[in-house]
């Protein structure tokens, strides 16, 4: 398994949200960069980073500290939040970014997804799929998880070829009680050459252990290890 330590910048800050709502933001670190140097500190060298203040806004206000980590530290990072242009891409990818998360403009119009596919080396692109339970669906999320869709996750990833999706249980972000295994395992099902990446929820051993029975090979990691909840050095024994 490969587990990936989550960094969410919020007003030049380390903080975790609550089911995604910007209102319930806890600060855990004042300086992202110190940060992520204590990950790489400690045997990771592939970073989660969103731009929580990118998400509000649309625009990439927090790209400038993630290429920062990714140069001086050497560390591989993923990054997302405000990403709405296909140049935008672009230029994280050529300042330092390893792979660039990109959600609500996949659903810009109509040319965006398959301009992403045919413009990118998808092993650098991972298509990030927020979605909460609406009634008896679960629905795909965008603009920083404020905006809901019609969208059913499971029949829009079964009509589209995909390499790296990452799917977010917003009702599960933050609340430390354990990932959506279901949802995961109907995405699994659509299609065995989906590399699935779990996030939301986790908050133990136990639930990577879960995460893993159901063969999902990478999962983010956040405030289970703000909070204590797993040692970093248990996370990286898994």
């Amino acid at each position: 398994m490969k587990i990936i330590p989550a960094i969410d910048i919020q007003n030049g800050s380390c903080v975790r949200l609550v089911k995604g709502d910007f209102n319930q933001s806890t600060t855990y670190n004042n300086s992202p960069y110190n940060q992520a140097k204590f990950f790489f500190e400690n045997g990771f060298n592939h970073i989660h980073i969103i731009d929580l203040d990118g998400t509000q806004v649309g625009e990439k206000i927090n790209a400038d500290i993630a290429s920062k980590i990714a140069n001086d530290l050497g560390l591989k990072v993923q990054f997302g939040g405000g990403i709405r242009e296909i140049h935008d891409i672009d230029r994280l990818l050529n300042n330092g970014i390893s792979k660039v998360i990109v959600g609500t403009i996949i659903f810009k119009d109509k040319d965006s997804l398959q301009s992403l596919k045919n413009n990118f080396d998808q092993n650098q692109i991972i298509y990030a799929l927020d979605f909460k339970k609406v009634e008896d669906i679960y629905c795909v999320c965008t603009h920083g998880w404020q905006e809901e869709t019609n969208i059913d996750i499971c029949d829009f990833i079964g009509k589209q070829e995909f390499k790296n999706i990452l799917a977010t249980d917003i009702d599960k972000d933050g609340l430390l009680e354990g990932p959506n295994i279901d949802v995961y395992t109907n995405i699994l099902q659509i299609s065995d050459s989906i590399n699935l990446i779990a996030s939301g929820g986790i908050s133990s051993l136990t639930d990577i252990d879960n995460l893993k029975k159901i063969n999902i090979k990478e999962t983010i990691v956040g405030k289970a290890i703000y909070e204590n909840k797993i040692s970093l050095k248990d996370l990286k024994a898994c």
